[in-house]
């Protein structure tokens, strides 16, 4: 099945989420902003984590590699990772997690 035909999930995005890819596989990744540290007290990375049953592949870029030009760089950020994650759902068979 390619994934112009499967069923895209209709739930509500998690907290956090601002972009997200459906896998070939049918899981999802998903593309948010976190802290590298735990003690700091801003988003300052954006991540890419695939939902997929045994899959552990993610991806993050730190905002400060792209500069305070424009904004924090989390847009440049969120570009990059966006683009691993697409690339990523576009090969990835792994099922999505079972939710019970």
């Amino acid at each position: 099945m390619s994934a112009s035909a499967q069923t895209v999930p209709s739930a509500a995005w998690p907290e956090g989420v601002v972009a997200r890819y459906l896998t070939v596989g049918g899981a999802l990744v998903d593309v948010s902003h976190d802290m590298k540290l735990i003690d700091d007290t801003e988003p300052n990375l954006s991540i890419a984590h695939c939902g997929g049953e045994g899959c552990k592949a993610s991806h993050h870029e730190l905002w400060t590699h792209y500069g305070y030009r424009t904004d924090n760089g989390s847009r440049g950020a969120d570009q990059e990772v966006s683009k691993w994650a697409q690339a990523h759902a576009e090969t990835c068979r792994a099922l999505p997690r079972p939710t019970a």
